[in-house]
Order: C-alpha cells, then sequence, then structure tokens
C-alpha cells in the first residue's frame, strides 16, 4: 500500500461548514513560531535569566543559618562552602509564584531572627556565637505560626540545594551520570526484606 492510499484513508474531519475533508488535507500550524511555544530549555550550560535580589547581608544570613541547620562534618563540607547562598539568591529572585511566595516568608523570618537576635543579645543575628545563634533559631521555631513555617521551608530548600549538588551526592551515596564496570549485588539485608515481601505477597 502506498503512502498516499494510506492517507486517504485515515479518519476525516469536519470544516467549520461541517463538510467533510480528508485528513491528509489538514494543515497544521507551524509549532516553532507559534507564541506560545518556546525551545527547550539549556540544562547543560543553564543561565539565569532574572536579577538577582539579596543582599550581600542576606547572602551571609542564609549561610551563617545553613551551617547551624546542617553542619558541615571532616568529611562532607558545611552548605557555605558549596555556595548555597547562591542556590537560595537565584531561588528567591525567580519571577515564579511559589518562588516568590518562598521569598516573602523566607525574608521575613531572616528579619525575625535578626529582631530576636537583638533583643537577646543586643547583636544582629552574623554576630553572635553559633552556640547563640542556634538559641535564637530555637526560640524562633517554638514561637509557631509563620516563624514555624519559615524554618520548615528554608530547611527543605536547604537540603534540597544541598543534596543535589555536586557537593552533596556523595554524601547520600549517588553516583548518577558515572560510568560503572560493574553493578554492586543487593546487600544481604535489603535482599532479607526484599524476599519476605515478596513472601506476604505470595510471589
Amino acid at each position: 500500500m502506498s503512502f498516499e492510499v494510506a492517507m486517504d484513508r485515515l479518519p476525516e474531519e469536519a470544516n467549520a461548514t461541517g463538510q467533510r475533508i480528508p485528513f491528509k488535507a489538514l494543515k497544521t500550524r507551524d509549532a516553532i513560531t507559534a507564541a506560545e511555544y518556546s525551545t527547550d530549555p539549556n540544562v547543560i550550560t543553564p543561565k539565569v535569566t532574572w536579577d538577582l535580589l539579596l543582599s550581600r547581608r542576606q547572602l551571609n544570613m542564609v549561610a551563617a543559618l545553613s551551617d547551624i541547620i546542617l553542619p558541615g562534618t571532616s568529611e562532607f563540607a558545611a552548605p557555605s562552602k558549596m555556595g548555597i547562598s547562591n542556590f537560595f539568591n537565584e531561588w528567591l529572585s525567580a519571577p515564579y509564584k511559589t518562588q516568590q511566595s518562598d521569598k516573602d516568608l523566607i525574608l521575613q523570618g531572616m528579619g525575625l531572627l535578626d529582631r530576636e537576635s537583638r533583643r537577646r543579645y543586643w547583636l544582629g543575628f552574623l554576630w553572635l556565637s553559633s552556640k547563640r545563634k542556634a538559641k535564637v533559631l530555637d526560640a524562633v521555631i517554638a514561637m509557631g505560626g509563620d516563624p514555624r513555617k519559615f524554618f520548615t521551608r528554608f530547611r527543605y530548600l536547604l537540603v534540597g540545594g544541598y543534596f543535589t549538588s555536586d557537593m552533596g551526592f556523595p554524601a547520600i551515596g549517588y553516583r548518577g551520570n558515572v560510568p560503572l564496570q560493574s553493578f554492586a549485588p543487593v546487600p544481604a539485608d535489603i535482599q532479607r526484606i526484599i524476599d519476605d515481601e515478596l513472601r506476604q505477597l505470595g510471589l
């Protein structure tokens, strides 16, 4: 069967007047030039197309708070060392609904941290010792409501940003995009769990 014959046997469509027309006669619009379409995103060399809004002081607040919530170890560096402030700056500056909501919540929360710090110790949050910073953070979390929401959302973004970075991947044992010569077998304790589950399912 020729291509032309096959096309003639495709379902038909009706035009605006109700007249039946062959499917092959329909014309599709040019998706490349249509206004609501765009090209694929460049994920190899991404570029931020919006202005970054956080001040130097706010960036330092992000770094200090991140290191309290997720301290570095001898094996894995603290978030401030991997540029977590840059991640927050890009995220909170983005002109999208979720990011704009996060920006309001987190900037208000960091302002509250600074006010609580001055109320307790007569110094801004950045000037406190690590121990006092932790106490101020605990006090803000204990307030509940929006202050606790601020902490919960900040922690969520921090963990997401850190453990999806080149520095954070090894901390969770992720080895994606790395060529392997062989695949390690399933650990014995994990295999026992799998076998037990399969038996319960009758498989």
